[in-house]
């Protein structure tokens, strides 16, 4: 059984940021792509930190299935996709309203998590249960300036971080799933 509650997150769910804004993207006019990764469940939230060099942890209790548009434009500056987070154990804690997202190319990353209001939702998640969240990924550099992206091949990756009321954060990351940014 799901219950949810607008509540506030604790600050360090929204310690990274994106350069990109707040702003919004059109509709993607392409077909998604749809592929499954086992999340990481870390003892602690973690850091994304721009041009640095990104691996997914192994391991993990979530499992992330996310559908981004296979390509985009980097004038839309961001693109918006689905991520399910299916449970493997009960899990219970409060999560951001949408997952987080941001993008690698060349195993660094070059895009960071756009940055959410601190109005949460209690998750109380049975084994086996399903969430889906939106996820918006910038498609602005992460640099000073945040000049859109240059046109080429890059991942997607998704992050969904649950707070228990009781502990560190988890976060779960899986990706990636490739898009190309025209």
């Amino acid at each position: 059984m799901r219950v949810a509650r607008r509540m506030v997150l604790v600050p360090i769910v929204l310690a990274t940021a994106s350069c990109a804004g707040n702003e919004s993207s059109g509709a993607p006019d392409i077909e998604s792509t749809n592929r499954e990764d086992t999340a990481v469940t870390t003892p602690s939230t973690g850091d994304i930190v721009c041009g640095q060099a990104f691996r997914v942890p192994a391991g993990g209790e979530l499992t992330l299935v996310a559908r981004f548009p296979a390509t985009a434009r980097a004038a839309d500056r961001m693109v918006t996709g689905t991520v399910e987070v299916t449970s493997r154990a009960a899990v219970r804690g409060v999560v951001a309203p949408r997952a987080q997202a941001f993008l690698v190319r060349d195993g660094r990353v070059v895009s960071t998590p756009v940055a959410q209001d601190l109005s949460g939702v209690q998750w109380d998640l049975a084994s086996g249960s399903v969430e889906r969240l939106p996820a918006d990924a910038a498609l602005v550099s992460c640099e000073d300036g945040g000049a859109p992206l240059p046109p080429g091949r890059y991942e997607v990756y998704a992050r969904v971080v649950v707070m228990p009321g009781d502990g560190p954060g988890l976060a779960s990351v899986a990706g990636p799933w490739p898009i190309e940014v025209a």
